[in-house]
């Protein structure tokens, strides 16, 4: 078995698959398309690295340092990338479809485009991440079938941008939202039980059938979004913005959901109900 290291890893003319990379401090290397499928990247350094368009598939990478690296265009399709450190890099149009990320760190992360189906990101720390147009939809086709939303359970998500992401059927219970930018995204089916929304932006989101039973709405916006059977049941909405009395007469509240002070709800019967703007 070879040992590696920085020199004869540039030597190598980037053809790594398999290769045992294991803790090894690989700062600043040029690995741009290189070949890294199933490789051994444990614990390995690769800050301030170029990973651009490399084929990480498959990969080992636990508690690996992937800060400030360039990973726009990189293939990590089904990759183990639990507890890594992705501050500040660059995943652009990056496919993380079905991998691990595991309270992985990806704060201020760029993710532009990025595919993120199937992949675990439990415990993910995302705060002041750019998912701009990414995909962490439930209804991604791949392989003849329909996977299911991302798993953002407890996350870290504060000033994170998912505007214009398709992010329908993701699970983001207990999560941290404060201040997301959610405008233009589709979230139809997402539940957000029990989740911090303090100051989001949902303006001109599809929110059809989303869930926000026990979600905090301070403060957050809902100018222009779709809202058809969005469940606001016991939620309290007296400080949420620019709801409209149209849209949240499609949605599901009930007698303990606390309503805006510009919205006049009149119950026809114990679960029919009209909403209208105050004059």
């Amino acid at each position: 078995m070879e040992t590696w290291n920085k020199d004869n890893i540039v030597q190598a003319n980037k053809k790594l698959e398999g290769a045992e990379l294991k803790g090894l401090d690989l700062a600043g290397v040029d690995l741009k398309n290189a070949n890294l499928i199933s490789a051994n990247l444990v614990s390995a350094n690769l800050s301030g690295s170029d990973l651009s368009g490399a084929k990480i598939f498959t990969a080992k990478g636990m508690r690996a340092n992937l800060s400030n690296t360039n990973l726009s265009g990189a293939s990590l399709l089904k990759a183990n990338f639990s507890r890594a450190n992705f501050n500040e890099s660059n995943l652009n149009d990056a496919d993380l479809m079905g991998a691990n990320l595991l309270e992985a760190n990806l704060r201020k992360a760029y993710l532009i485009r990025a595919k993120l189906v199937e992949a675990c990101l439990t415990g993910v720390n995302l705060e002041g991440a750019d998912l701009s147009e990414a995909i962490l939809t439930g209804r991604y086709q791949r392989e003849g079938y329909f996977s299911r939303g991302a798993n953002l359970n407890n996350a870290k998500l504060a000033g994170a941008k998912f505007n214009n992401a398709d992010v329908s059927g993701a699970e983001m219970a207990e999560t941290d939202c404060t201040d997301v930018d959610f405008s233009n995204a589709n979230l139809s089916e997402t539940s957000f039980k029990n989740a911090c929304l303090r100051s989001a932006s949902f303006v001109k989101a599809k929110l059809g059938d989303a869930d926000f039973r026990g979600a905090d709405l301070t403060d957050s916006n809902f100018s222009g979004a779709e809202l058809i059977e969005a469940k606001f049941q016991g939620v309290d909405l007296r400080k949420v913005k620019n709801i409209s009395s149209e849209e949240l007469e499609l949605a599901f509240i009930d007698s303990k959901t606390q309503i805006p002070d510009y919205i006049v709800v009149n119950w026809t019967s114990e679960d029919t109900y009209e909403c209208r703007m105050r004059p």
